[in-house]
């Protein structure tokens, strides 16, 4: 039997969107005395009449401090300020949000940055948004973007290189920092629900937020006292898998705020400043350890050909979820039940008359994550191919350049861009899946990365991975370029791909989000296993 560690398979980037949904929950803990004059949905129960707040003053500059904790660990603190000041004659509303957090990954400490600044009209109009995530040893990820003239202008900076976009905007979407102003202006009752539509700079997307309060309760803070909360029910249509519960008192301000994500626990504490710069525990959690999916023992399983897995998702439709195509069919059990048949596939001998409908530019494309057109990884791939012509054999020879040539396997690497991947030659299954796409699309081959699970022989587990796409004799076919095969076995679980274009109209973060939404609650099943002759 091949046996190997999990050296060469890491536990992806589906937890970056789990932290960056944390930085959206930190919001709700912003300036206290933050108020909005604008008309929201503001429903009681048989009632759809919206009415209209009222603007109350606010003061020049307030300040608020948070501690985050993932089970009983403190891996974090956020720091909200917001000021008031009047700009070539136009009143602004100024935020600054800031989360640090400390955790591990396979006894590597991550320790991430994220920034998030708004500027912004009294009525939550967004004019202005930077966003910063720092993640050493990374190169820092920088968005920024105008609202101006009915467009949306986003520069984006990776590898130290800006790349700009521009997209129609939408005048009611408001600014990220909207939710708090709302519970402070009119704090809900028991019964009420709001909504509203808000542009997160993190994922390079808008969405609908909805609040329902439910009833009053007595609510364990972080000193061990309770106090008699509003539970605040919380979700978002770019994520509506995920709930946030927001404990709000009685003018409206969050105290404490509840989240599951991908399986972890996490609660944030509104406290002082000096409670929120103690000192962190952060490596105590292991975000690999945390999400691993244990089943029985797969014999073989890189030379399995056909595998069919019974995927339970409770509470979640799994046909929803998981990815259906040549390599994967789903058949229904029940509501929360499929069985899954993944299949080995490999090119067809002839391209099909309709094999170029994949050429399309965003698989092409050089984009801010996958820089085809850097020179660096131009050479890596001339170097890979030699004088190879076919596609597939280049591929193929691109994948086992990427595979035996990233010789530092660096987890607590968390966004790196295939440039920078190119120039480091350092990082995990995504550094090896970006960076083997853009050497693709450098060839002229379409490419694009796959998100979903890959089984770790050596823990009897699945956790979860990336691996690349590329488009040849008229098919997707997968390679992985952390294992360097020339092709997959049935023992990938695939639950998206992205292009990771620029002309998306999101980030590509967002690609997770199917995968973290049932991570730490999906149960799998062998229940077959073919191998191949």
């Amino acid at each position: 039997m091949t046996s190997y560690s999990y050296t060469g398979l890491f536990p992806c980037r589906m937890l970056i969107l789990p932290l960056c949904m944390i930085v959206v929950l930190a919001r709700g803990f912003a300036a206290p005395d933050v108020f909005v004059s604008m008309a929201i949905a503001h429903e009681k129960p048989g009632a759809d009449k919206p009415a209209t707040a009222s603007a109350e003053p606010l003061s020049k500059f307030e300040e608020t401090w948070q501690v985050i904790y993932i089970g009983k660990s403190r891996v974090g603190f956020g720091r909200s300020s917001v000021t008031r000041k009047t700009i070539d004659g136009e009143e602004l509303v100024l935020t600054d949000t800031e989360l640090a957090l400390v955790i591990s990954r396979l006894g590597q400490t991550i320790k991430l940055k994220m920034i998030n600044k708004t500027e912004e009209s009294p009525d939550g109009d967004l004019h202005e948004f930077a966003f910063e995530l720092k993640a050493p040893p990374a190169e820092s990820l920088r968005t920024r973007g105008k609202v101006e003239g009915g467009t949306l202008t986003v520069i984006t900076e990776t590898n130290g290189k800006p790349r700009t976009k521009t997209q129609p905007w939408d005048s009611s979407v408001k600014s990220p920092a909207l939710q708090e102003r709302l519970l402070r202006d009119a704090p809900l009752m028991p019964g009420e629900s709001r909504s509203f539509k808000a542009y997160l700079p993190e994922l390079g997307a808008a969405s609908t937020f909805k609040l329902q309060a439910g009833d009053y309760e007595q609510v364990k803070l972080l000193d061990g006292k309770t106090a008699k909360l509003l539970r605040v029910t919380v979700t978002q249509s770019i994520d509506p898998n995920n709930t946030t519960l927001d404990y709000v008192d009685a003018l409206g301000v969050s105290q404490k705020t509840t989240m599951n994500l991908a399986g972890l626990s996490v609660s944030i504490y509104k406290v002082s400043q000096q409670e929120a710069l103690k000192a962190l525990t952060g490596e105590e959690v292991d975000l690999a350890v945390a999400t691993f999916i244990k089943v029985a023992a797969i014999e073989n399983s890189q030379k399995t050909r056909r595998v069919i897995y019974r995927i339970t998702t409770p509470g979640e439709d799994p046909e929803k979820i998981l990815s259906r195509g040549l390599t994967q069919r789903i058949a229904r059990v029940d509501a929360h039940t499929a069985d899954l048949t993944v299949e080995a596939i490999t090119p067809p001998e002839k391209s099909p008359d309709s094999s170029d409908k994949e050429s399309a530019k965003e698989f092409t494309a050089s984009s801010s994550f996958i820089q085809s057109d850097d020179e660096l990884v131009q050479k890596h791939a001339r170097d890979a191919v030699g004088a190879e012509t076919d596609p597939w054999k280049s591929a193929q020879l691109m994948e086992r350049w990427v595979n035996t040539s990233i010789k530092q396997k660096n987890f607590s690497t968390l966004l790196a861009s295939a440039a920078e991947v190119a120039r480091t030659l350092s990082g995990d299954c995504t550094e090896h899946a970006v960076l083997l796409a853009a050497m693709c699309r450098s060839r002229g081959i379409p490419s694009r990365v796959a998100v979903g699970l890959v089984y770790v022989p050596s823990l009897s587990s699945f956790g979860g991975h990336m691996w690349t796409e590329v488009f040849v004799r008229g098919i997707w076919i997968p390679l992985d370029a952390t294992l360097g095969k020339g092709g997959i076995a049935a023992d990938h679980i695939k639950f998206a791909d992205s292009s990771f274009s620029d002309d998306g109209e999101s980030a590509p973060l967002t690609s997770f989000l199917p995968m973290a939404s049932v991570l730490g609650k999906m149960k799998i099943e062998v229940r077959d296993v073919q191998h191949k002759k």
